[in-house]
């Protein structure tokens, strides 16, 4: 009797063991791909500098930034993956999705052709649309993912068509020699410059064309949401950055109207925070919130807005994943995502709740997370291009800071919700990836010398 015990629980340790088999190498091949990355580049302070360039392929500081990110991200986004791993479902196939979808970001992010770098770009939906429709929850999912191939693919069919033309025009498609040649190869009319920026503000993305962004969140699981809000995002960003840096700056009138939109419907969005009960949703829409300030950023055409636009990105990559895993966590501890529900957790869960501290403090930044020197930065870089532009920022910091402490005081605080259960205490492989990301970004300042000076 005793060895038919023992043989029981040899085989599920076996099971629970083999559950994961697949996760490991693909955290093996990932820590690879980092250590070849760090191999082949070196550091660089300017976007502009070159590391290694063929007819195809190109690599500078901004996209070895990305990639790391792209990284680390999906590793952190395996590693809180628990309950995807346990359902009934192939694991080969979620670890390939995952897997995809870092492929074709690094692809993307180094990508100097531009037919290579559109079909990169459109590429990335394949598996993350199966990773939505394959273990999202609900049978909206299905809607889910079929706005965000709309959005995402008609909005970006313009700029495929005027890439056409560049190549056409100019005789190469290589963006390195399009920098060089300093000649933009595209009329300067507001329109053809509007249509050229659509695909990627559909991808970041700002207000009026944001609509596929929450669903897709909702309906994501856990590690789609993560990788979708770390890694998706900033390939919109990426794309405005390595637009202007081939074909040179838009008019003026197009920067001030897609930085007026983005700023007032930042500001939108934070309301909208501060309005909805589910987590995911308001996650979702200060990520809308927080791009819309870094692409504003960006096209001051500054370099201070440059950087402080690209670090404001990177921060947001790393806090707002990790964020989405502890409203997975707090669902699978309360059973509902609805800060009406789920309150009390301090009282259950202290380490947790401090998790959440951690990344809302850093959401709305407070010094010295990186957030609040890109903010103060942002403010320079945005009003000088535009006093007009003060009012959103003032918002859009009020804001950021009341939903961060709406988020935090709603689900920590407050009478301990009938659904809220006992923690049985948080799993290993949470506890040290959101520790290391929240110490991470936490002291990230000490090195912000590096992206500034």
């Amino acid at each position: 009797m005793k060895y038919l015990l023992n043989m029981k629980s040899l085989l599920a340790t076996y099971r629970s063991v083999s559950k994961f088999k697949v996760e490991p190498m693909g955290l093996i091949l990932l820590g690879l791909s980092a250590m070849m990355i760090a191999s082949v580049s070196s550091y660089q302070t300017y976007v502009d500098s070159v590391i290694m360039k063929t007819s195809w392929w190109m690599s500078d500081s901004l996209s070895v930034v990305l990639i790391s990110l792209t990284i680390i991200v999906t590793m952190i986004s395996l590693l809180c993956s628990d309950e995807d791993f346990s359902l009934n479902k192939s694991l080969t196939t979620f670890s390939l999705c995952v897997c995809s979808i870092t492929f074709c970001c690094i692809m993307f992010f180094i990508s100097c052709n531009l037919m290579v770098f559109y079909f990169f770009f459109e590429s990335s939906l394949i598996p993350t649309t199966i990773l939505i429709l394959g273990w999202g929850h609900q049978p909206e999912r299905l809607q889910a993912g079929m706005q965000m191939v709309l959005y995402t693919v008609y909005g970006s069919l313009p700029m495929l068509v005027l890439f056409s033309f560049v190549w056409l025009g100019s005789g190469t498609s290589n963006m390195v020699m399009l920098a060089l040649l300093h000649e933009s190869f595209l009329p300067k009319v507001s329109i053809v410059w509007f249509f050229l920026f659509i695909g990627m503000l559909v991808k970041i993305p700002v207000f009026l064309v944001h609509g596929w962004l929450p669903k897709a969140h909702v309906e994501a699981p856990v590690s789609g949401s993560m990788v979708l809000a770390g890694v998706l995002l900033k390939m919109g960003l990426y794309g405005v950055c390595r637009v202007i840096w081939s074909f040179g700056c838009p008019p003026a009138n197009i920067s001030f109207m897609f930085m007026t939109i983005a700023l007032w419907g930042g500001v939108l969005c934070s309301f909208m925070c501060l309005c909805f009960h589910d987590l995911k949703s308001v996650i979702a829409y200060s990520s809308i919130a927080h791009m819309s300030m870094a692409l504003s950023g960006i096209l001051t055409m500054s370099n201070v807005g440059w950087m402080s636009g690209i670090c404001m990105g990177v921060v947001h990559g790393l806090c707002s994943p990790c964020m989405f895993a502890l409203a997975n966590y707090t669902y699978s501890l309360t059973g509902s995502r609805s800060t009406m529900m789920c309150k009390g957790v301090l009282k259950v869960a202290p380490i947790l709740s401090s998790m959440w501290f951690i990344f809302c403090i850093i959401n709305m930044g407070c010094p010295p997370t990186p957030n609040f020197y890109s903010e103060c930065l942002l403010f320079s870089s945005i009003s000088g291009f535009s006093s007009v532009l003060y009012l959103p920022l003032y918002f859009m910091c009020f804001l950021a800071a009341a939903f961060s402490l709406f988020i935090y005081a709603s689900v920590n605080h407050g009478y301990q919700g009938v659904m809220v259960r006992p923690s049985s205490g948080l799993s290993v492989r949470f506890l040290i990836s959101m520790s290391v990301s929240g110490l991470f970004l936490i002291s990230m300042f000490l090195f912000l010398d590096m992206v500034f000076l």
